[in-house]
């Protein structure tokens, strides 16, 4: 029987009730994520709580977590309050749009759901996860918009074409690109996912680079072992 969770070096990862397990590219999001070191991070559509857990283990800024399916956000609740870091993690069950809270954060990081289409699947919880028909962009650029400080920073993780689609917007409300990140699983190979840091200040000065997961001989790469070695187990 496999396991119904991820182990990593400082903290478990419960996962037998998401839609979205963990995943490789959702990992080196996490790792390449610049948490702000102290302050206030929102993690949306937290799922298991494997971005909030991550950043955990690098900053020690409160971090406020939400997710819209009950059963998932009481999961990413355990994996929170079974880490080194309880006092530091909260998961609020609710949607973005829903989402009022007291004060505005100094960081937003996002892995959003980017299927489109009706072609849905016949779990709510994996549809909820994967397509955008819960948090569609548009109204998660406006949230995100709201809810960012002036000199916050955004994260987010796209497929290269959604990406595209997603920055364009934000440029016209007010963003920039501060850092963008693509990832291949090999070298010579198309990007699978961006990963882009936004920000309000006018003077962010973007960087662009790339991320190779794998060798040709199916190792993984020392760039990615770096990155992934203070959380992965066996690395």
């Amino acid at each position: 029987m496999a396991n119904t969770y991820f182990q990593f070096k400082q903290f478990r990862i419960e996962q037998d009730k998401a839609g979205m397990k963990v995943t490789t590219d959702g990992c080196l999001f996490g790792a390449l994520i610049q948490p702000v070191p102290t302050g206030t991070i929102l993690d949306v559509g937290t799922g298991t709580g494997l971005l909030s857990l991550m950043l955990a283990q690098k900053t020690s800024a409160q971090i406020e977590a939400i997710e819209i399916d009950e059963s998932v956000a009481e999961q990413a609740s355990h994996n929170f309050r079974t880490s080194p870091w309880a006092g530091q993690l909260k998961v609020h069950t609710t949607s973005l749009q829903a989402f009022n809270p007291s004060r505005k954060f100094d960081q937003i990081v996002c892995n959003p759901p980017f299927f489109k289409g009706n072609a849905l699947g016949k779990s709510k919880v994996k549809n909820q996860a994967v397509h955008d028909h819960t948090l569609p962009m548009e109204i998660l650029l406006k949230r995100c918009n709201d809810l960012l400080h002036d000199q916050g920073s955004l994260w987010l993780m796209y497929p290269p074409y959604e990406m595209s689609l997603f920055k364009e917007m934000a440029l016209k409300v007010g963003f920039m690109e501060a850092n963008s990140i693509s990832i291949k699983n090999t070298e010579g190979t198309s990007a699978i996912r961006v990963v882009t840091a936004f920000s309000k200040k006018k003077e962010s000065v973007k960087k662009d680079s790339s991320i190779v997961i794998k060798k040709a001989d199916q190792q993984y790469t020392p760039e990615f072992i770096e990155l992934l070695k203070p959380f992965y187990l066996h690395l």
